[in-house]
């Protein structure tokens, strides 16, 4: 009888030891290497090699122990793997990574595919402002990344002396063919050089040049409004169709002609797929980096080659008399010893800035200034008062920009939208150095992401009195409505911050200012003004939802 049994204990261990070696070989894994680095560039060939080794697996346990034995026996040594794997992640994630100790939901500090699902909605933003209010302003929102409110987090990450970098962020994955846009770029001293062309192209003296355009721009919507007079129209598409207008003017000298249309064209949908995308993936990098290597994005591929298309264009019909944005980035090209631009793709991937930066941070805050003026006649009273004070005071029968921008009430509109709908509604990605960092006495891990949550901030209590109402008086006559004003920056701080801060004031105070001087305007029928917030989504850059309103000229 022992001798019957002993074949079946051996067969047993004999079947218990490679699930044992497998689970082992799981556990080491993830300590060994899966915990050592950021690991999504390398993303691609982790599943590859797993496939690889399944199929191995499989495919010898078949033929060495035939087909229903064979596929129990590899089922079983491949559960075995990742059942420790797992567990073994789970339980540092929870229990032994350097910020366990941080708050946050438990879903989030197992795994960032909670972020995926609860952007879905796309009000991400909206829920980590839930998330700072449980937890306080230190928030862990990922299993190796951290929400910050906190204006020393402000200056210790964004400003010149900040030690922390892009690196190890999604910032690694924007980029054509290798090269990185001016917002995107890993290196300090590379951006240095790279700015200060583009300075140069967006300063106050080229914005005079281009103040022009943006005045076509403004009265071809003025134009529009005539043709649709009494009707019912979509202000948050017509805030996306301005700005995207007046940048093909100032970028390239090219009329887009979206206006007109009164549609989006290609260009305009493909910076919209693009972005939509990134907002559903609740700042998951890895599946970007797949994308990129299997080349699964073919709206980005689109976007990419059409903006390398418009550059082109300009190039070859380029004359001393043009002045625009990309003057500046081809003056740079050209030169004997360019600073920042020593190839051609540096060039086509920093088109894309001049596209994208240009068009949706500028729309959805005009969106929410159409709003809340239509929501209030007695607002919308005082700016047309305000501003016929100065129409026409240097030039006649036109806005200078120099006069709009000392206006009180207009800037006051403008500053309020600004920090209730941040365009961008957690400042980029950063990692934190090898040495770690402190914020408010509390240390931070090197090696970590971290996030200061603009949102937040410009929603909390701490800075702002009644902070989710729209007071614009709070930047005129009630400033004790703001404790701190260091907590408002919608266009950051430091090095990084917008380059095209005065480019998208000119374009809202012209905007603005022509629009209520020439018509009144309200909510259109049936319109109750709750889409634009409901229906608004976080794709990295916020677009607001859809607001009908009705104009009526002035007398």
């Amino acid at each position: 009888m022992d001798l019957l049994i002993l074949p079946q204990n051996l067969q047993l261990w004999l079947f218990g030891l490679p699930c044992l070696l497998a689970a082992g070989v799981g556990f080491l894994s993830h300590v060994l290497y899966y915990i050592r680095g950021f690991r999504d560039p390398q993303t691609l060939g982790i599943i590859t090699t797993h496939l690889l080794a399944e199929g191995i697996l499989y495919g010898v346990s078949l033929l060495d122990k035939g087909g229903s034995r064979g596929f129990v026996y590899a089922t079983a040594i491949s559960i075995s793997y990742y059942a420790a794997l797992f567990t073994s992640i789970v339980l540092y994630r929870l229990f032994f990574h350097p910020l366990s100790r941080f708050p946050g939901p438990l879903q989030a500090k197992v795994s960032k595919f909670y972020s995926l699902i609860v952007a879905q909605d796309g009000k991400l933003h909206e829920h980590q402002n839930l998330w700072v209010k449980k937890y306080g302003d230190i928030v862990r929102i990922a299993p190796n990344e951290l929400l910050i409110v906190s204006l020393d987090a402000q200056q210790k990450v964004h400003t010149t002396q900040s030690k922390v970098d892009k690196k190890n962020t999604l910032y690694n994955f924007i980029n054509y063919k290798g090269v990185h846009n001016l917002d995107s770029i890993l290196d300090r001293e590379e951006h240095r050089w790279r700015r200060q062309v583009w300075d140069k192209a967006l300063n106050t003296k080229a914005l005079e040049t281009y103040e022009s355009y943006t005045r076509e721009v403004t009265h071809t919507w003025l134009d529009k409004i005539v043709t649709l007079e009494g009707q019912p129209i979509d202000t948050s598409l017509y805030s996306h169709l301005i700005p995207f207008d007046n940048m093909g003017k100032m970028g390239y000298s090219t009329d887009f002609g979206t206006l007109k249309a009164g549609k989006e064209d290609r260009m305009l949908h493909l910076i919209e797929c693009t972005f939509s995308a990134f907002g559903k993936l609740g700042q998951l990098s890895w599946p970007v980096a797949i994308a990129k290597d299997l080349n699964l994005s073919p709206e980005q591929t689109e976007f990419e080659n059409l903006a390398c298309k418009v550059a082109d264009e300009r190039e070859k019909n380029n004359s001393e008399d043009k002045e625009d944005i990309m003057k500046y980035l081809l003056d740079d090209y050209r030169s004997e010893k360019p600073k920042a631009f020593f190839n051609r793709n540096i060039l086509y991937s920093d088109s894309q800035v001049i596209m994208i930066g240009g068009t949706d941070t500028i729309a959805v805050t005009l969106s929410y200034c159409f709003y809340y003026l239509a929501r209030d006649a007695s607002l919308r009273q005082k700016l047309k008062d305000e501003v016929s004070t100065v129409f026409g005071k240097s030039i006649s029968g036109e806005f200078t920009h120099a006069d709009l921008s000392s206006l009180d009430i207009l800037n006051a509109i403008i500053n309020e939208s600004l920090r209730m709908h941040s365009p961008t509604c957690s400042n980029g990605a950063r990692s934190t150095p090898p040495e770690g960092l402190s914020v408010d006495g509390v240390f931070i891990p090197g090696g970590v992401t971290i996030f200061v949550g603009i949102h937040a901030i410009q929603r909390s209590p701490k800075y702002f009195k009644q902070p989710d109402e729209f007071i614009p008086e709070r930047w005129t006559t009630r400033p004790e409505l703001v404790l701190d004003k260091r907590a408002f920056h919608p266009f950051m701080v430091g090095p990084y911050n917008c380059v095209g801060k005065r480019m998208a004031l000119l374009v809202l105070r012209l905007v603005l200012a022509y629009t209520i001087l020439n018509y009144d305007f309200e909510f259109a029928p049936g319109e109750d003004g709750t889409r634009i917030h409901k229906d608004a989504f976080n794709q990295l850059i916020l677009k607001a939802g859809k607001l009908e309103c009705v104009f009526k000229r002035r007398e």
